[in-house]
Parts: C-alpha cells; sequence; structure tokens
C-alpha cells in the first residue's frame, strides 16, 4: 500500500554517501499511459543513517541514484499530477542488497483511483467519476465547502411512452478544495458547474466517452474581470480568420483581425463558455478557464461544407433504408413531416421558412443578427430544440445552451438538397434520436 514520503532534508541531501548500489527505474502515469516527466523521486533510508536523497525525472521519466548503501528503503514521488488526483505522495518499500534496474513508480490507474473513491461498481455500470478541484480564479487558492452540481438528461419510462428528466448530482469540496461526483453516466455530455458564496462559474458542457476518471478544475470568479487573447485559424489550411466574432457567453465580445487574432480585455474570472462565430463556418463553443497567465485561446473553425461532408459520411442509414423508416415513423400519427415533395411545392428560399409553418415552433431574432429556433416544451414555454443533420447531432441543445441558429442551417442545405424534414415535440421524439433527448424537440433533416 502506498504511503506518504517522509518530509525533504536538504542538508541531508547534499552529505556524500559512500559507495554502494545503483537503483533506476521510470514514474509512469497510469491514468494516462505516459512516463511522467520531472517527477520528484526521493530516497529515504529507513534506518535514518543516511537521510534522504532526491533526483527529477528525465524527459523519457526515468530516474537513478548511484552509491546507495545496502538498507532498507522507501522509494517514493511526487509530481502536480498527484495534486489534481488529490493524492498524498506515493512511496514503496525497498530492500537493497545489489543493483536494481527497472524499478517502476505510478500513479493508480484511473480504475483504481474510482474504486477508491466511489467503491465497488454495480455489474456493467461503472460509470465515471468527475474530480478535481475548486479554485479561486485570480489567486489559484483552494476554495473549501464550494458547491459541485454535474447535471444530465435521461429518459425513465413513464406509461407507454418514455419520461424525459434531469439527473442531477451534487457535492461540496473538502478543506483542500477537492471534490469527486461518483456513477455519472459513461458516454454522452453533462454539464458541469460550481459556487462559492454568490460566486459561480458558468455551466460548462463536458463530453464523457466511457472514462473511468474525468478531471476537471474548476475556477470560481468574483467581481474581477481579465484578459484572454488567442488566434482563430481555418481548420486544416491553419490560415488565420478574419472578422470572427469571438464572445464569451453572457459577456463581452470581440472580433479577430487580418491575422486572426483577438483580445477581451474584460472576461470575467472564472470558468466561461468560449463562443466562437464565422460566416460560413461551424460555430464553435467551448470551456474556457479565465485565470492570470492562462495560455492562448487557439480555435480552429471548421467549414459548413467540411460538417456537411462528415455528417453524410456518419449518416447512420444508407439513403433508401432512411427513406423507408421515415414512412414508417410518419405511419405512427406522432410527429410533422415533410417530404421531398412537399417542400418543393412550397417553393421556399431557405430551409427555416418551412419552420414558420409549423404550429409550436418559432424562429425569432433576439436582440441581434442571429435567428432564435424554438419550441413549446415540457418544463417551459419555449425550450431550444436538438438538430439533427443525417442522423448526425449538430445541436445538442441543453438547459438553453445551444451555439447553433437556424440560420446555419439555411448556410448548410438548401431546400432542394432535402429529402426530408422530421419534427417532433418535446415527449414525442423517438428512440432513434435518443442523444438527442433534452426535455425539448428534436428537429432531423435528411438530405438526398
Amino acid at each position: 500500500m502506498a504511503q506518504p514520503v517522509a518530509p525533504f532534508s536538504t542538508a541531508a541531501a547534499e552529505r556524500p554517501s559512500a559507495q554502494g548500489m545503483r537503483i533506476s527505474g521510470m514514474v509512469h502515469d497510469s491514468t494516462t499511459g505516459f512516463p511522467l516527466v520531472r517527477a520528484v523521486v526521493q530516497l529515504v533510508d529507513n534506518a535514518g543513517r543516511t537521510g534522504g536523497r532526491m533526483t527529477v525525472t528525465d524527459a523519457d521519466g526515468r530516474y537513478s541514484f548511484s552509491d546507495v548503501p545496502a538498507g532498507r528503503y522507501l522509494l517514493g514521488f511526487h509530481h502536480p499530477v498527484l495534486d489534481s488526483l488529490g493524492l498524498d505522495p506515493l512511496a514503496r518499500g525497498l530492500d537493497v542488497s545489489r543493483d536494481l534496474s527497472d524499478v517502476l513508480l505510478s500513479v493508480p490507474s484511473a480504475v483504481r483511483i474510482r474504486e477508491g473513491v466511489c467503491g465497488a461498481p454495480a455489474p456493467g455500470n461503472p460509470g465515471t467519476l468527475i474530480m478535481g478541484f475548486v479554485r479561486d480564479a485570480e489567486t489559484r487558492a483552494p476554495l473549501a465547502n464550494a458547491t459541485v452540481a454535474v447535471e444530465w438528461l435521461e429518459y425513465e419510462l413513464g406509461g407507454r411512452r418514455m419520461v424525459p428528466r434531469i439527473a442531477r448530482r451534487v457535492t461540496a469540496t473538502g478543506a483542500n478544495g477537492w471534490y469527486g461526483v461518483c456513477n455519472i453516466p459513461s458516454d454522452g455530455f453533462v454539464q458541469l458547474a460550481a459556487r462559492a458564496g454568490e460566486d459561480s462559474t458558468a455551466l460548462v458542457e463536458i463530453p464523457i466517452v466511457s472514462d473511468a476518471l474525468l478531471r476537471r478544475e474548476l475556477f470560481v470568479g468574483r467581481a474581477a474581470t481579465m484578459p484572454i487573447t488567442g488566434t482563430v485559424l481555418r481548420e486544416g489550411s491553419g490560415r488565420p480568420l478574419e472578422n470572427a466574432t469571438v464572445s464569451v457567453v453572457h459577456g463581452p465580445t470581440t472580433r479577430t483581425n487580418a491575422k486572426g487574432e483577438f483580445v477581451i480585455p474584460d472576461a470575467p474570472a472564472g470558468t466561461r463558455l468560449l463562443e466562437v462565430r464565422a460566416v460560413g463556418y461551424y460555430p464553435q463553443r467551448t470551456p474556457l478557464d479565465v485565470v492570470e497567465n492562462a495560455p492562448a485561446v487557439l480555435a480552429e473553425m471548421r467549414t459548413f461544407k467540411s460538417v456537411l461532408d462528415t455528417v453524410k459520411v456518419l449518416a447512420n442509414y444508407e439513403r433508401y433504408s432512411t427513406l423507408q423508416e421515415m414512412k414508417q415513423r410518419a405511419q405512427s400519427g406522432i410527429g410533422r413531416f415533410f417530404s421531398a415533395e412537399t417542400i418543393a411545392r412550397r417553393n421556399i428560399v431557405v430551409v427555416s421558412e418551412l419552420m414558420w409553418t409549423v404550429p409550436g415552433v418559432y424562429v425569432e431574432r433576439a436582440g441581434g443578427p442571429e435567428q432564435e429556433l424554438s419550441m413549446r416544451g415540457l418544463f417551459s414555454p419555449r425550450c431550444t430544440p436538438s438538430v439533427f443533420l443525417n442522423a448526425f447531432p449538430v445541436q445538442l441543445a441543453f438547459n438553453g445552451i445551444a451555439p447553433f441558429s437556424i440560420g446555419d442551417i439555411d448556410a448548410m442545405v438548401r431546400p432542394s438538397d432535402l429529402m426530408g424534414v422530421e419534427i417532433y415535440a418535446a415527449g414525442q421524439v423517438p428512440p432513434v434520436f435518443g442523444a438527442g433527448m433534452t426535455g425539448c424537440g428534436v428537429i432531423a433533416f435528411w438530405t438526398k
């Protein structure tokens, strides 16, 4: 069992040691599969004859000690990774009577950490542990007794239909600012936020892909503002993207210059959401930690054409199967359907015009050039629907957070491209669109 390493004494480390054996090995991070660079490795004599010795791992995570007298030792290491996991320095006992090579020191595996925090998982449903620290955005000091909430959408059987509900888990940080939330679904998206007193982070969306462990530090800002800088490039070519709109959600906005560079001098401190938009490009919204000396942001934007090409490749069905299954769903009497023939007869110029005629679907401007798409919801009069293109979720709306607008669909798809459109109100969403179940409805576009 790992145990804390005794405090290291600089004076003891500088004493010359007698001729002896050589100890060498590697420090490994089992959570990532990579060696740990610049880990501090310490060798402590159990008998207290020689004090402690210290070295630092190289670029390959390797370390060595020479001239080690025979005896019983504790060999341990420390690294910021251990701090991020809330672990004390780790050590192992070592009997030295000859040269020892390939002595491995390692960070515990993600599965072992999860089981240590959460206990043994349920068979077939281990879930994910989300863990990290909540810190003050200005000082980076850990915040004790901060509240951390994780939310996700799930469905349960209610009568003869699936009923959506928002699942929520809440915990509080310990005295060292550490938090851990167990048994989070291992596939999909969750939303994460922290609050300390009257201050809070933004509600940030985090993807989880079948991992036992997800580390995420959260920074709570107060009234302070800090500058953020960055560059927006065209994906693939690496060329700068001029005049892109960059904004902190619910905060300040700016545009990129001819070099694709931007500066927001007064971004609210803490963990926020950064949104980048440009005409003809797929909008991007990502979590951002606005803290002192934060690294510059690099955003690479994909064109609508490249996204549409990907959507066509990732489509779940062949065209014929798609059409047949859509017709079968239409026969169920649930939802609203538009065939290619119906769309052609409407003689519409842009796809969004089709939405204007559907009861319970609203296309409106909200204080800017973007058109917002909304529907009647289960939990509110208006909500943001999820949007699918050839079964690919181009917008998964959750708690009203959606980087897409109906104008983006107009830019990606022409009415003549459409093979069909399906529209489902909240509570009527078929299982094929299960990834988009959000408590609101679904609009699915299928291209020819």
